[in-house]
């Protein structure tokens, strides 16, 4: 009998994909974005969410329609439609994709990243991630077991040819906006964290912007000065932030970006390469456990050697457990976390990065759980759930525990209806 294959000659163009996304995302760190995130699907659609509804999430500093989701999505779609695989399809239970997505949502905001950023910001040296990617073992594993009881939504079919047009219609009217916000006509409703700005740890944060390392226009309280100490002073003369806070300013992680034109040009070049190779940041895990097939397992090698050569060409590799960008210290949490999105995104099919891919070909469904992403984004912020730099919130726990719930009886239920 012939030996089955376990690598096939895809393994090498998702290895090649994989080292193309995880550079241009280290390099995307270079010219401006956030440390360690030159790509993060969650981040960045948690930026979005922030820019329509960040005056009532409490997403002032993370508010900023990213151009690289949009060039990600009409790459794809561009790269789908020229080889004729733009195909309108759903109806495989959208409202439980939704939650899914939702739930995606919620447990990388806990983390602070997707299941891509856990591996670019090990690339970064980042080591408190390797909790986050522990989690997407452990989440790929109890999604393998639900799977071997049978668990399936169902098959996409055939939909009306407006429903496959929704995410990439989505995407061109964000190009508007952001275009149109650049150009300093952010519409009344919006809310867009001023490029390069900086806020101290008073409660509320004074918020100020740093050209050539030095402090300069105070933005928020509005009509607040700099004093020559180096204070922040209101209008009646009282001290909002004194010179230490100030020294000791951190940037709002919406105000770091690259130039538009460079982030849109470099997502539009990730969104064709992930749409031909197929690359999923879980699937090669999930393919090398469950059938013992390492194709797409080359593709998340290849993320981490890319990103990692490139930050250390260009010095932003930082290898330790301290100090490093928008990350937290708690293990526990991170890992926890991490299984519950990875395990949600294991019933969807694939990672978030993959669900945007196959929203831009025409999927309704995916479409659908990039919806439930963008609403878990704004709740998330909304019920001050989402993580910071200091750790978890105080409810992100029995928040933790709701979803898990949640998580199992959407497997069980997929498991029996499938039976």
């Amino acid at each position: 009998m012939a030996k089955r294959r376990v690598i096939g000659p895809t393994a090498w163009v998702l290895g090649g994909a994989g080292l193309f996304i995880g550079a241009v995302a280290a390099w995307l760190v270079s010219q401006g974005n956030p440390g360690n995130m030159g790509l993060c699907i969650a981040c960045f659609l948690r930026d979005i969410t922030g820019f329509f509804v960040g005056g009532v999430t409490n997403q002032g500093a993370v508010a900023y329609i990213r151009p690289e989701i949009i060039g990600i999505i009409l790459g794809a779609m561009g790269a789908a439609l020229l080889t004729r695989e733009f195909r309108p399809r759903g109806g495989s239970q959208p409202l439980v994709r939704f939650v899914l997505g939702f739930i995606f949502m919620a447990g990388a905001l806990i983390f602070l990243g997707c299941t891509v950023r856990a591996w670019l910001r090990l690339g970064g040296g980042d080591l408190t991630a390797l909790w986050g990617v522990l989690g997407i073992v452990a989440g790929v594993l109890v999604g393998i077991v639900f799977l071997k009881k049978g668990f399936n939504l169902g098959r996409a079919k055939a939909v009306a040819k407006p429903l496959g047009w929704i995410l990439p219609t989505f995407a061109v009217v964000l190009l508007v906006l952001v275009v149109v916000s650049t150009l300093g006509a952010t519409p009344e409703f919006a809310t867009q964290t001023k490029a390069g700005a900086f806020a101290t740890g008073d409660k509320p944060p004074a918020v100020f912007l740093k050209h050539d390392g030095e402090p300069d226009q105070v933005l928020k309280p509005e009509g607040a000065t700099l004093a020559e100490d180096g204070s922040i002073v209101a209008e009646d003369g009282t001290v909002v932030a004194s010179a230490e806070s100030v020294a000791k300013a951190a940037p709002q992680p919406g105000g770091k970006r690259a130039l538009l034109w460079v982030s849109l040009a470099a997502g539009l070049a990730i969104g064709v390469v992930a749409q031909r190779s197929r690359f999923c940041s879980i699937g090669g895990i999930r393919d090398a456990i469950l059938v013992r097939r390492y194709d797409l397992l080359f593709g998340v090698v290849g993320l981490l050697i890319g990103s990692t050569v490139v930050n250390l060409l260009f010095g932003q590799y930082n290898l330790g457990f301290t100090n490093q960008p928008i990350a937290h210290n708690d293990a526990l949490g991170s890992f926890a976390a991490m299984t519950i999105a990875t395990f949600a995104a294991m019933m969807l099919g694939g990672c978030p990065f993959r669900q945007v891919i196959m929203g831009a070909e025409g999927d309704a469904d995916s479409t659908t759980a990039v919806a439930g992403m963008l609403v878990g984004a704004g709740f998330m912020h909304w019920a001050s759930l989402a993580s910071s730099g200091k750790g978890l919130a105080p409810n992100a726990w029995p928040a933790m525990a709701v979803m898990a719930v949640v998580l199992v009886a959407i497997a069980l239920y997929g498991s029996r209806k499938s039976a």
